[in-house]
C-alpha cells in the first residue's frame, strides 16, 4: 500500500498538528507540510514556567513550600523571556508575570497534596491503524492510571476546551496501547482563581475524534501528488476563530493557497 505520509516527508503526527488539521485542514497542511509556526507570546512562557515548576514541585513530592514555588516559578517565566528572540511589551510581560504569581499563589496548596507522578513529560507512541507513522507527545503528568494535561488559563474554565479533550484522550490511547488497561484522562487548568480539574467523560467521542483526524489526514495526503495539489485542493476557513491567532499561517494561505472563505 502507497505510504502518502513518506511522499510528503512526515514521519509522525502529533496532538498538536492533528489538532491544526481539526481546526481548518488548511492549517493543518500549513503545519504538517510546510513547517510553518507562529511566535511566542508572555502567555505562552507563562504557561511554559507554571508547568516545568508543577513537575518540580511534585517531584520533590510537594515538599517546596508556596513561596519557594512562586520564586522558582517567576524565575523560570524570566528566564524564558530573557532568552527569547521575541519582542514583547513591557505591559504584557508584567502582566503574564503577576498571573504566574497568582496561578502558583492560589494553586500550591492543592498540588501539593498530589503524590509524585510515574513520570513528568512522559514520551508517548501511538499506533492507528491503517496510518504508518506513529503519533507522538509528551504526556505531563503520567500517574499509574490516569494521565493529566497542564494548561494554564488568564480566566477560570468551566468545562474542558474540546482540544484540549482530544489532546488527553490521545495520550491515553497510547497508555492503553502500551499497558493494555486504560487510564482515567484529566485536564488541569490552572488560573488566577485557582485550580479546576476536569476528566473526560465522553472517551469514546474522543477516541473516535482521534482515529477519525488521522485517516482525514491520510486521505487528503494520498489524493494528492505535491504540495501544489494540495494547496489548491484546500480552501482556508479565514471565518473560524483560529485563524485570529495564527498570523503567520494566515499571511502564509492568503499568498500559497487559491482562496478562502470569510
Amino acid at each position: 500500500m502507497d505510504n502518502p505520509f513518506a511522499r510528503f516527508d512526515i514521519d509522525h503526527l502529533s496532538p498538536t498538528s492533528m489538532l491544526q488539521f481539526r481546526n481548518d485542514p488548511a492549517l493543518g497542511i500549513i503545519y504538517l507540510i510546510y513547517g510553518i509556526r507562529e511566535a511566542g507570546s508572555p502567555a505562552m512562557h507563562r504557561g511554559q514556567a507554571l508547568d516545568q515548576v508543577i513537575g518540580e514541585v511534585l517531584a520533590e513530592s510537594g515538599t517546596t513550600s508556596c513561596e519557594g514555588a512562586v520564586n522558582l516559578a517567576t524565575e523560570k517565566y524570566d528566564a524564558l523571556i530573557a532568552k527569547t528572540e521575541e519582542t514583547y511589551s513591557k505591559a504584557a510581560i508584567r502582566k503574564e508575570r503577576e498571573i504566574v504569581v497568582k496561578c502558583m499563589t492560589h494553586c500550591h496548596s492543592v498540588i501539593a497534596d498530589w503524590k509524585s507522578p510515574l513520570s513528568y513529560q512522559h514520551p508517548i507512541r501511538l499506533m492507528l491503524t491503517d496510518i504508518e507513522v506513529p503519533v507522538i507527545g509528551f504526556i505531563d503528568l503520567h500517574y499509574p492510571s490516569e494521565v493529566r494535561e497542564l494548561k494554564s488559563s488568564a480566566r477560570p474554565r468551566w468545562d474542558i476546551v474540546e482540544d484540549h479533550a482530544f489532546q488527553v484522550v490521545a495520550y491515553a490511547m497510547a497508555i492503553r496501547q502500551e499497558t493494555g488497561e486504560w487510564p482515567k484522562a484529566v485536564v488541569d487548568y490552572i488560573t488566577p482563581q485557582g485550580m479546576k480539574s476536569y476528566r473526560v467523560v465522553e472517551r469514546n467521542r474522543w477516541v473516535q475524534e482521534v482515529v477519525d483526524t488521522a485517516g482525514q489526514i491520510r486521505k487528503l495526503l494520498a489524493s494528492c501528488e505535491s504540495r501544489e495539489a494540495l494547496c489548491s485542493k484546500v480552501r482556508p476557513d479565514f471565518s473560524r476563530w483560529i485563524w485570529r491567532y495564527r498570523p503567520n499561517a494566515k499571511q502564509f494561505a492568503l499568498k500559497h493557497f487559491i482562496d478562502g472563505n470569510g
